[in-house]
């Protein structure tokens, strides 16, 4: 017995002895820059956007609008390929919903063989309902509507149109919405299109967007026959351009340095798509509708 309670004793010393924190043990740590929030260089933070990137330049839509005839569309991810023969609207391609105002990048051909065809970046918005274009090509497509101006970018000049859609389709059903439609003067299948500064150029004229829907590089024709294979990315964009519209802007009152007419600057003073009152050489574009009132001196 004597025995049994001297080890027990003797194992109740270590314990407690074990218990007691040494001198280090009770120094903390100090900890790193990044145990509970991640900087911008920690390996992780670098990894999420890396992650992010890539999900965000891999396609996720497939816009496949067909009317009718023959359309033989084969998206895959990253790019397309189409071939039609057709005297029916269609609008094909791939993208991204919700669409960016990342600069896209694509490369490939497109050929129409007969008839019309455009090939381009295409979307709508909601609230406004926005249906809009950046054609890179178009062959053959007249009356988009009133000229507003035009922007610098990406090595090229666009012209600026409106258009007022009324009960046609769209991603709300049949409805009545705006078109924005930026042509290049100057056609190409490949490049990069800065939509930042078509975005601010239709923004100074008074085109307001509004929440983005999808987005694609799409072709799109109603009458003939042709092909394309496009491949895209929205992550590498090296764009360039102003961005800055010059046109019929209903904000700003232009500087008419031309004698006194105006519709040679402000192509709406008797330009496209313009049935009011032409500008005069003494002074103005009268008229109650605001985008035209700026027409002065």
């Amino acid at each position: 017995m004597v025995a049994l309670s001297t080890l027990a004793f003797g194992l109740s010393s270590v314990a407690f002895a074990l218990a007691i924190p040494t001198s280090s043990e009770n120094t903390l740590e100090k900890r790193g820059d990044f145990n509970f929030l991640f900087g911008p260089d920690h390996p992780l933070a670098i990894a999420r956007r890396n992650e992010t990137l890539a999900r965000r330049s891999n396609t996720n839509y497939n816009q496949d609008y067909t009317t009718g005839g023959t359309v033989q569309f084969s998206p895959r991810t990253n790019g397309f390929s189409v071939n039609w023969n057709t005297q029916n609207d269609f609008v094909v391609g791939v993208g991204w919903n919700p669409g960016s105002t990342a600069a896209i990048t694509y490369s490939g051909t497109f050929s129409v063989s007969s008839g019309l065809g455009s090939l381009g970046v295409y979307g709508w918005t909601t609230n406004p309902l926005i249906e809009y274009y950046v054609m890179e090509t178009n062959v053959g497509i007249s009356g988009l509507g009133t000229v507003r101006g035009s922007v610098s970018s990406d090595g090229g000049t666009y012209t600026i149109y409106t258009n007022t859609r009324v009960n046609q389709p769209s991603i709300q059903g049949t409805s009545t919405f705006t078109q924005f439609i930026s042509v290049r003067n100057g056609a190409r299948s490949s490049g990069t299109v800065t939509l930042q500064n078509h975005f601010q150029a239709w923004a100074g004229l008074g085109m307001q967007l509004g929440t983005m829907n999808f987005q694609v590089i799409a072709v799109e024709s109603w009458s003939g026959s042709g092909s394309a294979s496009q491949s895209i990315s929205n992550t590498g964009g090296g764009g360039t351009g102003t961005g800055t519209g010059t046109g019929n802007n209903p904000t700003t009152t232009p500087n008419n340095n031309n004698g006194g007419t105006c519709s040679a600057l402000w192509g709406q003073c008797g330009g496209i798509g313009w049935t009011g009152p032409k500008c005069c050489s003494t002074g103005s574009c009268k008229s109650s509708n605001a985008y035209y009132s700026q027409c002065l001196n």
